[in-house]
């Protein structure tokens, strides 16, 4: 087999089937990381011959992350339209803004970590120029209308690390 397609295989011990939160959490975090130092890795190379293999292994790693972030949200029952900006849990649909459908899905998409208003600025928004009054603004309506949809405890305050997000378990798996 060749050795590129080879490097492409799901990791030992990867089920993307599993039903457990905690494990499909663990699979992001490793995922992360690896995309973490490939990133790194690539800042370095300059565009070398060598940069092409680490952009599509990256390509994959990414591919990966993107599969467990959905395999989470699938295992909460939590459905977030970026294109329609709404939310749908337990059967309930929500309409947002733009900004704040960006913000869930972002906190979503890394469940269990914490970001300060100003990596969220940057990470769920790309824009550096709001304030961290804005960004707080933008949390705290957030989090009122997401209990319109029973998931008043999505959205987490870490004192001193800034907001998170903590899926609810869910018994329905799609």
């Amino acid at each position: 087999m060749d050795a590129a397609v080879q490097a492409f295989r799901p990791l030992p011990g990867e089920d993307h089937t599993t039903p457990a939160l905690p494990e499909v959490a663990s699979w992001i975090a490793i995922y992360e990381e690896l995309s973490s130092v490939l990133r790194l890795v690539l800042s370095r190379l300059d565009g070398n011959g060598q940069s092409a293999d680490i952009e599509r292994q990256l390509g994959w790693i990414e591919e990966r992350l993107a599969l467990w972030r959905d395999r989470h949200q699938a295992l909460a029952g939590v459905s977030i339209d970026r294109r329609d900006h709404s939310v749908t849990y337990a059967g309930r649909y929500l309409k947002l803004t733009r900004r704040e459908a960006d913000l869930l899905d972002f906190l979503v998409r890394h469940p269990g970590r914490p970001f300060t208003t100003r990596q969220l600025t940057i990470l769920a928004w790309q824009n550096s120029r709001l304030s961290d009054a804005q960004v707080r603004t933008y949390m705290m309506r957030l989090r009122r209308r997401l209990r319109e949809v029973g998931l008043a405890g999505l959205i987490t305050i870490v004192r001193n690390r800034g907001y998170g997000a903590e899926l609810p378990r869910s018994s329905a798996i799609r």
